[in-house]
């Protein structure tokens, strides 16, 4: 039962914030992006290229537009290496993980 209430909290959570829309890959990716914010590291796009797991180069980046396009990341010139581009979860994303962290501490 305490499981079954979880579900819904973090269903509720995904669904307010439109988590849902975004398939399993989609929501992996993002959330390997956030883990680099909240760790404070530079993420490249080209650090995302060199796990497989995030499929061809092409394949991610159509995923990264999707995330971009749906407001959850933003593209960043890099000041210190003009060809460089890096990726920053929004406000909308911190929000969209924070709601979920609150539903699995308070379940």
């Amino acid at each position: 039962m305490k499981y079954t209430k979880l579900r819904q909290a973090i269903a509720e959570a995904e669904k307010m914030h439109g988590l849902h829309e975004l398939d399993h890959v989609m929501r992996e990716l993002l959330h390997d992006i956030a883990q680099a914010c909240m760790n404070n590291e530079r993420l490249r796009v080209s650090h995302l290229a060199k796990d497989s797991a995030h499929g061809t180069f092409p394949t991610l980046n159509a995923r990264l537009k999707k995330l971009i396009e749906g407001g959850w990341v933003e593209r960043k010139d890099d000041e210190q290496d003009k060809r460089s581009v890096l990726l920053e979860v929004t406000p909308k994303t911190i929000d969209a993980f924070a709601m979920i962290s609150n539903a699995l501490e308070t379940k």
